[in-house]
């Protein structure tokens, strides 16, 4: 009988450990899943959003420039854009850095290459910043993360990767390159 409890009693405490184990990562990934931070002295709102709409914003084409040239004459000249100019609609699901506190957002994307490549999700994380020129908010170029809402109402990025880190990813690198963070 003696034989039997002991062996009881270790069966018991590797379940306890087991449990501990899985429920240490679990907490993790809540943990990191409810990721926000704050710094208002950055012009950056970071947040998760589901796309409403992304539309052409189209541009005057009769725009025209006037510079002095090399020869010190002055120029006058049509204005060439090399991006196409587009207006994104977003519902805010969560935000991550900073807090716009309102539930949806528009914002300008400007894209080299044509359409944005974020619009075929339906939900990303996006990094915006607001223009003091314009009065407008714009999408750090190219800045986004697609994302996934899992099962049990956490988030995470579409290859499993948590929301922390697709965030400090772009914060140490782009961002940082960018002079938005140092």
């Amino acid at each position: 009988v003696s034989h039997n409890l002991k062996k009881m009693n270790r069966y018991l405490l590797i379940l306890g450990f087991l449990f501990l184990i899985s429920s240490c990562k679990s907490t993790k990934n809540k943990t990191e899943s409810d990721f926000y931070s704050e710094n208002n002295e950055i012009n950056l709102f970071a947040f998760i959003g589901k796309k409403m709409s992304v539309e052409v914003f189209e541009r005057d084409t009769t725009a025209t420039e006037k510079f002095i040239g090399i020869d010190g004459d002055t120029v006058v000249q049509k204005v060439i854009y090399f991006d196409q100019r587009f207006k994104a609609k977003y519902q805010i699901e969560k935000p991550l850095f900073n807090n716009y506190k309102k539930d949806t957002i528009s914002f300008l994307v400007y894209d080299h290459y044509g359409r944005p490549k974020f619009e075929k999700y339906e939900y990303a994380i996006m990094y915006i910043s607001k223009s003091e020129k314009e009065n407008e908010f714009y999408l750090q170029k190219y800045m986004y993360d697609p994302v996934k809402k899992n099962d049990d109402g956490t988030w995470s990025g579409i290859n499993g990767e948590s929301i922390k880190k697709l965030f400090e990813n772009k914060k140490n690198g782009y961002l940082k390159a960018r002079g938005i963070f140092e």
